[in-house]
C-alpha cells in the first residue's frame, strides 16, 4: 500500500511540475512579446529558409520586384528592420509580400480590416502571439510541401502487396507446418530493406510534417480566439488535413524521443519491427504524400491565413515603433505623385524631404553625396511598402499603383567579363522592356550610362529617358548631366540638390529643391582637398573655355 501512494505522490508531482514549467514558459513568452513590441529584432537573419516561400509561389500578379532593385535600395537590410512577426510562416509571408507587391485593393483592404482588429483589443493580439510562438524560428519548412511534386513515387511499390500476402500466407501455413517459417525469412528481410530504404524519404520530410501538424493546430485555435477571424475557407482546410495528422504518429524519424529507460527501448524496437515486417510505414508514407499533393490547396490556405495575420500584427508593431509613418493614398492611373517628409528608415536622423509630379517626370540635379541616390532609394522603398504592408515612411505618401524597375547601383561584371557601360546596357535594358506593358511603371536611375563618353552618354540618355516617360510612366532620375535639363524641360519637372562652403567646408543640407542647379563645387573640392594649384588653375581655365 504504501508503494501505491508513494507512486500516486510522484505522479501527481510530475504533473505539478510540468504545469508550472509549461506555466513559467507561457510566461517568459508573452513578456518576450511585451518587450519586443515596437522593436526591430535583435537576432541572425536566415534568407535561405525565409525566401523559401517566396521562392515556391507566384506573385499575386506575377510581378516581383528584380535582382537589381532588392540590391539598389538594400532590401535585405530593410526587411530586417520592417520584420516584427512572431512566427516563421509570417516572416516568410511578409518577405514574399514585400517581394512581390500588389496592386489588389483587397489585399490591402483585408490587410487593413485585421490590424483594426488587433489593434483595438490588446489581449487578443497577445493571445494570437502566444499561439504564433509555437512556430516561432522552427518551421521554415512548411513551403517545401506546396512544391508540385513531392517525391517521385516508385513504380514497383505497388507489387509490394505481394511481399506482404506472401508474409501472411506463410504464418498461416506455419500454424499446421511449422517448416513454412524457414522461408518466412525470405519476405521479411525485403520488407525490412524496404522499410529502411524508405527511411531516408521520410528524413527528407522530418521537419515539413511536423510543422504543417502544427500549423494546422495553430490556425485552429487562432480561428477559435474571434468570431471575426472564422472562415470556412480555414475551417474546411483544417478538417481536409486532419487525417493527415491522425496518420503522421504512424511515421517515425529516428531517434528514442529521450525514452531511457530498458522496457521503453525495447516497445520501441518491436514496434518498428512490427512496421517493418508489414512496411506499415511505407505505405503510409506514401498514402500522406498522395494526400498533401491533393491538398496542397488546404496547405497554402492555413500558411497564408497565419501569415497573413502575422503581417498584420508585425504591421502594428512596425507603426508603433518610435519612426514615424503613415497609410498610403492610392490614385487611379495617371501621372501624378506626392511625398510629403518621406524619408529612410534605415538613416539615422534622415532628412525629410517633399516631391509633388503632376503630369511631368522628374529630373533630379546636384553633386556627389548631395543627397540624390539616398532620396531615389526614398522613394522606391515607400512605394514598394505602400503596396505590400500599406505603411510608408512620411507624413503623406499619395501614388497610383506602380511597378518599381530601378538602376541605381551598377557595377562592372568581371566574373562575367562585362565592362560597366555593357552592364548599364543590360539593365536600362530590362527597364525599356516594361515601358509598353499594361500597367503603370516607376522607373528611378541614377545617372544614364555613366561608363561612356559625355556627348554619346547625354545623346542616349535624352533619348532612353524620352522614350521611359511614354504612356502614364512615371520617371525619375537623378544625373550630372545639366545638359540634359535644355533637352527635357517640355518633359521633365527639374529639382536639386546643392551644398554650400563654410570656412573651407563643405555642407550639405540634403533638401529637395525645385529648379536647375546653378553652382558647382567639384574644382572647389579639389582644392579644399590641397591638390597641387597647378591642377586647380589650369582645371579652371579649361572649365571656364569650356563653358564658352
Amino acid at each position: 500500500m504504501a508503494y501505491v501512494i508513494l507512486a500516486i505522490v510522484i505522479i501527481i508531482g510530475i504533473i505539478i511540475y510540468s504545469k508550472y514549467n509549461f506555466s513559467q514558459i507561457r510566461k517568459k513568452n508573452l513578456q518576450k512579446i511585451r518587450s519586443d513590441w515596437g522593436k526591430p529584432k535583435d537576432e541572425e537573419f536566415n534568407f535561405h529558409l525565409i525566401g523559401r516561400y517566396a521562392n515556391t509561389i507566384k506573385g499575386y500578379d506575377d510581378y516581383r520586384i528584380s535582382d537589381q532593385t532588392i540590391n539598389d535600395i538594400d532590401f535585405y537590410e530593410l526587411f530586417s528592420f520592417i520584420d516584427r512577426t512572431t512566427s516563421s510562416p509570417g516572416q516568410q509571408y511578409l518577405f514574399a509580400s514585400i517581394l512581390q507587391p500588389t496592386a489588389s485593393r483587397e489585399k490591402r483592404e483585408a490587410l487593413e480590416a485585421k490590424t483594426n482588429l488587433i489593434n483595438s483589443d490588446l489581449a487578443l493580439r497577445e493571445k494570437i502571439q502566444k499561439e504564433l510562438v509555437k512556430l516561432a524560428r522552427n518551421a521554415y519548412h512548411i513551403p517545401t510541401l506546396l512544391q508540385d511534386k513531392l517525391i517521385d513515387r516508385p513504380k514497383w511499390l505497388k507489387f509490394l502487396i505481394v511481399s506482404l500476402m506472401v508474409i501472411v500466407l506463410l504464418l498461416l501455413g506455419s500454424i499446421k507446418f511449422p517448416i513454412l517459417l524457414i522461408f518466412l525469412t525470405i519476405p521479411i528481410v525485403f520488407n525490412m530493406m524496404v522499410h529502411y530504404w524508405n527511411k531516408s524519404n521520410a528524413y527528407s520530410f522530418a521537419a515539413s510534417f511536423p510543422e504543417l501538424s502544427l500549423l494546422i493546430d495553430v490556425s485552429k485555435n487562432i480561428s477559435d480566439t474571434h468570431h471575426s477571424l472564422k472562415s470556412n475557407e480555414v475551417d474546411r482546410s483544417i478538417s481536409e488535413l486532419r487525417s493527415f495528422q491522425k496518420e503522421l504518429r504512424i511515421l517515425s524519424f529516428g531517434g528514442d524521443g529521450g525514452v531511457k529507460d530498458e522496457l521503453s527501448q525495447f516497445a520501441l524496437y518491436f514496434a518498428e519491427l512490427i512496421k517493418a515486417f508489414f512496411l506499415i510505414e511505407v505505405f503510409t508514407f506514401f498514402r500522406l504524400i498522395k494526400t498533401l499533393e491533393q491538398k496542397k490547396e488546404s496547405i497554402s490556405v492555413l500558411f497564408s491565413y497565419v501569415g497573413e495575420i502575422d503581417m498584420a500584427i508585425s504591421v502594428l508593431s512596425l507603426r508603433a515603433g518610435a519612426l514615424p509613418t503613415c497609410q498610403p493614398e492610392f490614385l487611379e492611373v495617371r501621372k501624378e505623385f506626392v511625398a510629403r517628409n518621406a524619408y529612410h528608415p534605415l538613416i539615422k536622423n534622415c532628412v525629410k524631404n517633399d516631391l509633388s509630379i503632376k503630369s511631368k517626370s522628374i529630373l533630379i540635379t546636384g553633386s556627389n553625396m548631395s543627397g540624390k541616390s539616398t532620396f531615389l532609394r526614398v522613394l522606391i522603398i515607400n512605394s514598394l511598402l505602400a503596396q505590400s504592408i500599406n505603411t510608408c515612411f512620411a507624413d503623406e505618401f499619395i501614388t497610383p499603383y506602380l511597378r518599381s524597375f530601378s538602376s541605381i547601383r551598377i557595377n562592372d561584371n568581371l566574373l562575367e567579363g562585362k565592362s560597366l557601360y555593357f552592364e548599364e546596357v543590360s539593365i536600362i535594358g530590362s527597364l525599356i522592356a516594361e515601358v509598353n506593358s499594361s500597367n503603370q511603371n516607376f522607373f528611378i536611375l541614377d545617372e544614364v550610362f555613366k561608363g561612356t563618353n559625355t556627348i554619346e552618354r547625354i545623346a542616349a540618355a535624352k533619348a532612353i529617358l524620352s522614350y521611359l516617360n511614354k504612356n502614364e510612366n512615371i520617371v525619375i532620375v537623378s544625373t550630372h548631366d545639366i545638359e540634359l535639363a535644355k533637352l527635357l524641360e517640355n518633359e521633365y519637372d527639374l529639382y536639386h540638390f546643392t551644398e554650400t562652403i563654410e570656412d573651407e567646408t563643405l555642407h550639405f543640407d540634403h533638401k529637395l529643391k525645385p529648379g536647375q542647379l546653378k553652382t558647382r563645387n567639384a574644382i572647389k573640392v579639389l582644392e579644399l582637398a590641397e591638390y597641387p594649384k597647378e591642377i586647380i588653375e589650369e582645371a579652371k581655365s579649361i572649365s571656364s573655355f569650356l563653358d564658352k
